[in-house]
């Protein structure tokens, strides 16, 4: 098993702490300890390889990656840098991600409720398929298992349709986050998420842990459940044997056993 440490990795956001959404489980609290792109830089010529670009999502569930195309493509050049996008839930093809991306991370939802729920955006199942699948960049699709207040909705359905397109998947698990509208909410029960993990193992070839996990005695249950899938995230129980972003090794995996 792939025990990863995230560590090395920086997470970037091209938006800083700014996040005009509110989402229901960030509420904008996960972008206060990302780098503002402006610092990027330094924390390349500090040796820094492997960055996570993210930020805030514009109202129409863009991230607005474009308005940093010339000093990406810089930094990554100059530097010799590896690129995790995380995309949000862009309507028209971001072709300047797929030009960049070392790999590409996108989140999806196979029930436009559930993710208007938490989003406050429209998107149908067909609307995010076709973004994901014409990356010619290699794409990991991520689940968050009991995002809906802890409760698992559309999960299942979400591994079924996924499974049709990718042998790989990533599945994080909802962290009630203090500061935002689902704090007071539950984690998602431990016996229905191993439920999760196990029929993802039966439709995909890879599947990973995510780094979004409840810390604590559920972080530590959580991955005492898992010896039977090929990665788990901020390990807890042994020794981490990667350094990297989850998404990397999950590719890595893929182009080792294909």
């Amino acid at each position: 098993m792939i025990l990863v440490d995230t560590t090395p990795v920086v997470p970037v956001s091209v938006t800083g702490k700014f996040c005009p959404m509110n989402c229901k489980h960030c509420g904008g609290v996960y972008l206060k300890h990302m780098v503002p792109i402006r610092k990027m830089e330094e924390f390349a010529k500090a040796g820094r390889k492997v960055f996570l670009i993210s930020g805030g999502m514009t109202k129409d569930g863009k991230i607005p990656f474009d308005s940093y195309y010339s000093l990406l493509k810089s930094l990554k050049h100059k530097h010799n840098l590896k690129y995790n996008f995380h995309i949000g839930f862009p309507l028209e093809f971001p072709a300047m991600v797929d030009e960049l991306a070392d790999v590409v991370s996108a989140d999806f939802y196979a029930d436009s409720a559930v993710l208007k729920e938490v989003y406050g955006i429209e998107r149908s199942v067909e609307d995010q398929l076709s973004i994901i699948t014409f990356f010619k960049s290699p794409v990991v699709p991520h689940i968050t298992i009991g995002v809906s207040c802890g409760r698992i909705t559309h999960e299942y359905r979400a591994i079924d349709i996924l499974s049709d397109h990718f042998d790989r998947i990533v599945l994080n698990v909802f962290i009630p986050t203090r500061g935002t509208l689902y704090e007071g909410c539950p984690p998602p029960d431990l016996d229905e998420v191993e439920k999760v993990f196990k029929y993802a193992k039966e439709k995909f070839k890879i599947v990973f842990l995510g780094c979004m996990q409840p810390k604590g005695l559920y972080r530590v249950k959580l991955q005492e459940r898992l010896g039977f899938i090929d990665g788990i995230t901020k390990p807890v129980l042994k020794k981490a044997n990667a350094k990297n972003c989850c998404a990397f090794e999950v590719i890595q995996v893929h182009r080792s056993t294909s």
